[in-house]
């Protein structure tokens, strides 16, 4: 069963947030409820890349690289990409 390595971005602080997960609209769903932002201001969160990954276990791996030390050149990468897109 698929499974997506994702990064959100918050529209207010524009910190990101990198996380895996089978069903990716219930998570940003979740990650966007009121309890959720009450606990971790920074507004609306907004999914600027997704990576689908064969298993949920190889989703979970590579979130971890990319949350490592040895994955960070990576991440920067994403996240500039991820950033630099022109908003619709």
């Amino acid at each position: 069963m698929p499974a997506y390595v994702y990064v959100l971005r918050s529209a207010i602080t524009g910190q990101h947030y990198i996380g895996a997960t089978r069903d990716l609209q219930a998570k940003i769903a979740r990650h966007n409820n009121t309890t959720a932002m009450l606990s971790r201001p920074g507004g609306p969160l907004e999914c600027v890349y997704v990576e689908v990954c064969e298993s949920l276990d190889a989703a979970r791996s590579r979130e971890r690289y990319l949350k490592s030390p040895d994955g960070v050149d990576e991440k920067i990468r994403i996240l500039y990409t991820a950033t630099a897109r022109p908003k619709k």
